[in-house]
């Protein structure tokens, strides 16, 4: 016994290894140089299902502790002290921790809580906030709570691998060829800064030196197109050719199809999608795919919302809209277990192709799947429409597809536009293409940037930025951020109709069982009195 209060040791038995550290975290909490300070915000007065997330951080908190001393951890409840809930929510919300309002049943009676489930981490310099609840869309509380203990120890790595990064790659964003508007992607460019350093690219700024264009563009590791509308002539084409040769990465987000949003959201309610062409689909094809002038109506989707009557009467109501495809992403080994849905408006097909470059799916559309050949007619009343589901009768078709390997230049036997140094006709790299041009495109309100994946219209918020930011980890080969990912922990679910259903028989047993049992040791110590002192 006395042996045992000088070994802190813990053997983690569990069947998921629950309580067993990632060798990447075990690693990056041996390499802090300077005391930690975390701020932990989820404590005071919590429902039980939060309490056990509060008891997972502890423990993992605890297990972290094993491996540096340099951890400084508080639990503060923020409204100790405060003089008005109003005002400290208020205030809390400005630093960017929104709270958790949380409805339960009390003795017949709706009591709401609120909780913050962040907390922050401080190395003297710099403050970040560590997200301890993940919702999904479509999750239930138990499941909520399951998901954010499965990835507790990822955000907190997350947090710490951001402050002990010393140097930023960098990477590339085309601003050219009429690329998403800055404010439309600020959120997602601003998820990707606490590990990478994010630099414009305008390809036609030096229209008339190709060479120095190559040479800038071969300085950056990875370039992002997000959502191009306009032709890439032919040198413009030759040089992102080059750049992927040279083992450069390229992500890409290109809509197939062009229509008119304003006009069919506003006062028209109907446009006509027809295909989009920016020049590249020769070089596309060379690298192994194939975007298709088709949209993808999806069984599987997120609503639209829109006015319902006149006056005083108008009611804005969600209506399923087939457009809004809901994909979930498919490569565990990327995304790991605790995926959601992602957004993908106005969809086409990508068809792959038959060559030595390796492609994966990352994410397509559901069993229910309807595609449309352009040009076509679309109309907002459809969504007032009750959907067919015999009309979507296809098999789920590719949005987003991973390309790596030996690629063939595009302009392999055949003249080049320019003549550059070092021209290669093949080259080792990787190369993501998704299908929906809007994919990374977050909503506005006010002239300010919502987070990616937040719908303001529905409250829904979908799984889009953290699907990203993991395919641009994978581009830039930050294998540690992903791994982590993978983490699964199976936490039974209990069955809330069995429960109900058996509730009569429970309460019989828990109020009965225990009488029985003192009864019986009532019996023995009575018989055990008489026999002991009965003389």
């Amino acid at each position: 016994m006395l042996l045992t209060q000088f070994i802190d040791h813990r053997w983690d038995i569990t069947q998921d290894q629950r309580y067993s550290l990632n060798d990447n975290t075990k690693a990056l909490l041996k390499q802090i140089e300077y005391p930690l300070k975390i701020d932990v915000f989820l404590t005071g007065k919590l429902p039980a299902s939060y309490l056990r997330l509060q008891r997972e951080i502890k423990t993992l908190i605890k297990g972290m502790g094993e491996y540096t001393d340099k951890l400084v951890v508080r639990f503060i409840d923020p409204f100790e002290g405060a003089e008005s809930s109003k005002a400290l929510i208020g205030e809390m919300t400005q630093y960017g921790l929104t709270p958790e309002y949380i409805i339960s049943d009390q003795m017949q009676a709706l009591e709401q809580t609120v909780v913050f489930p962040w907390a922050m981490v401080n190395d003297g310099s710099k403050t970040l906030k560590i997200p301890l609840m993940e919702k999904v869309l479509g999750d239930d509380e138990q499941q909520k709570i399951n998901r954010s203990i499965a990835q507790l120890e990822f955000n907190f790595y997350d947090a710490f691998f951001k402050i002990a990064q010393k140097q930023k790659p960098t990477l590339a964003v085309l601003t050219s060829h009429g690329t998403s508007e800055a404010l439309k992607i600020t959120d997602f460019m601003r998820s990707l800064q606490p590990y990478y350093k994010l630099a414009s690219f305008d390809l036609k700024a030096l229209e008339n030196d190709p060479k120095k264009t190559l040479q800038n563009l071969k300085r950056y590791p990875l370039l992002m197109v997000p959502n191009p509308t306009e032709h890439f002539n032919e040198t413009e084409k030759y040089l992102l050719d080059q750049h992927l040769m040279h083992g450069g990465k390229q992500w890409w987000a290109v809509n197939a199809v062009a229509l008119n949003r304003d006009s069919l959201f506003n006062s028209g309610g109907s446009t006509v999608a027809v295909g989009r062409s920016i020049n590249m689909e020769n070089a596309f094809f060379k690298y192994g795919f194939r975007l298709q002038n088709n949209l993808i109506k999806d069984l599987n989707c997120a609503p639209v919302v829109l006015a319902s009557g006149t006056d005083r009467q108008t009611q804005y109501l969600p209506y399923l809209w087939p457009y809004y495809a809901l994909g979930k992403p498919k490569q565990k080994k990327l995304f790991g277990n605790h995926s959601g849905n992602v957004l993908l408006p106005f969809s086409s097909t990508i068809d792959t192709l038959k060559n030595l470059v390796n492609k994966t799916i990352l994410i397509s559309s559901s069993d229910f799947t309807q595609t449309l050949q352009t040009p076509v007619s679309i109309s907002i009343n459809e969504a007032l429409e009750n959907l067919n589901p015999v009309l979507f009768d296809q098999k789920p078709q590719p949005l987003g597809v991973l390309l790596e390997g030996e690629f063939s230049s595009a302009f392999e036997n055949r003249i080049p536009p320019v003549k550059l140094e070092e021209e290669k006709t093949t080259g080792k790299s990787k190369f993501i293409i998704f299908s929906s041009g809007s994919i990374a495109e977050n909503q506005v309100d006010k002239d300010n940037p919502l987070e990616l994946g937040y719908d303001k219209w529905t409250n829904n918020f979908y799984f889009n930025k953290i699907f990203l930011k993991h395919t641009v980890h994978y581009l830039m080969g930050n294998q540690k951020l992903i791994n982590l990912q993978k983490k699964t922990i199976e936490l039974p679910l209990l069955d809330f109709q069995k429960v109900e259903n058996l509730s009569g028989f429970l309460k019989a047993i828990l109020l009965v069982v225990p009488l029985i049992i003192l009864l019986i040791l009532g019996g023995v110590v009575y018989r055990w009195r008489i026999l002991r002192f009965g003389q």
